[in-house]
């Protein structure tokens, strides 16, 4: 798997992996973890006092296990929310929020959100990113048989979600010939290449992997392009709990627990590992 962080990364909650309690419980501590000193820790504000709220927009396979935060089995970034919310001896609240407003630092009373959401400039502006805590590039999704080349991409008809790094790839470096279908979720665009509606789905490659998994060979992941697109958490503007979350993430880099989160649900859930994926040229 591509980890980040350090130059590596993914982590994880080993003692989180059988149950590690409900969307608005506390989390089990992972067993490898050296617990963190606690004035590292002292001063998180949170937006409900005695709660550490996070948002997601769901579904998200693999990172969210469940398509409602009540209905949460398990995942890599819960497991990540279910340990901060340990560390900071706060209950866990789960919000599920629009892709669009979150990315675009609209979404409130929250304090942080845990998506697959690649750090960029444009967000920047209008939120605070932790440091990056995972390593993604944009996999092409097409159903079994597609051919995809670097020669004949400008020619498919794309789809791609709204409001997306993808969509910014697609128009700005690939270009296609025929302007692509846009999509404000995921399932629609999913359906829409089943239909025959559209011939190759452009998203994060952890993402695409974990749709073709579940397709049980409908669709499968025959490329990808090189972006070097990270994810972080993303926190409201002016949040006063910046460093501490990057102490957190430190810390589950440190003591394993990413990477037990990774091999527990992200491994699993794809199938494979995203670096066996081959590279495409724009």
């Amino acid at each position: 798997m591509r980890r980040l962080i350090a130059p590596a990364i993914l982590i994880v909650l080993a003692g989180c992996v059988a149950g590690c309690g409900s969307a608005t419980g506390s989390a089990a501590a992972p067993q490898s973890s050296a617990p963190v000193a606690s004035a590292a820790l002292q001063g998180f504000r949170p937006a409900t006092p005695g709660v550490l709220t996070v948002a997601t927009n769901l579904p998200g396979p693999g990172f969210w296990d469940g398509n409602s935060p009540s209905a949460m089995t398990g995942g890599f970034e819960y497991g990540m929310a279910q340990y901060m919310a340990k560390a900071l001896h706060l209950q866990l609240k789960i919000i599920n929020v629009g892709w669009d407003g979150l990315v675009a630092g609209e979404v409130k009373g929250f304090d942080l959100a845990l998506s697959t959401i690649n750090i960029t400039p444009a967000r920047q502006k209008v939120a605070l990113f932790s440091i990056p805590y995972f390593a993604s590039n944009q996999g092409v999704l097409v159903r079994a048989g597609t051919r995809v080349t670097s020669a004949n991409a400008r020619t498919l008809r794309w789809g791609v979600e709204q409001s997306s790094t993808s969509y910014s790839y697609l128009t700005g470096t690939l270009k296609p010939l025929v302007s692509p279908h846009v999509y404000q979720d995921q399932p629609s665009m999913f359906a829409a290449l089943a239909a025959h509606q559209i011939d190759a789905v452009l998203l994060d490659t952890v993402e695409v992997l974990a749709e073709a998994k579940q397709a049980d060979g409908a669709l499968q992941v025959v490329g990808q392009y090189r972006t070097g697109g990270v994810y972080g958490a993303l926190l409201p503007k002016g949040s006063p709990n910046l460093r501490i979350v990057n102490t957190l993430l430190r810390q589950m880099e440190a003591n394993g627990t990413l990477q037990h989160l990774d091999a527990n649900y992200l491994v699993p859930e794809f199938g494979k590992d995203p670096a066996t994926i081959p590279y495409l040229q724009p």
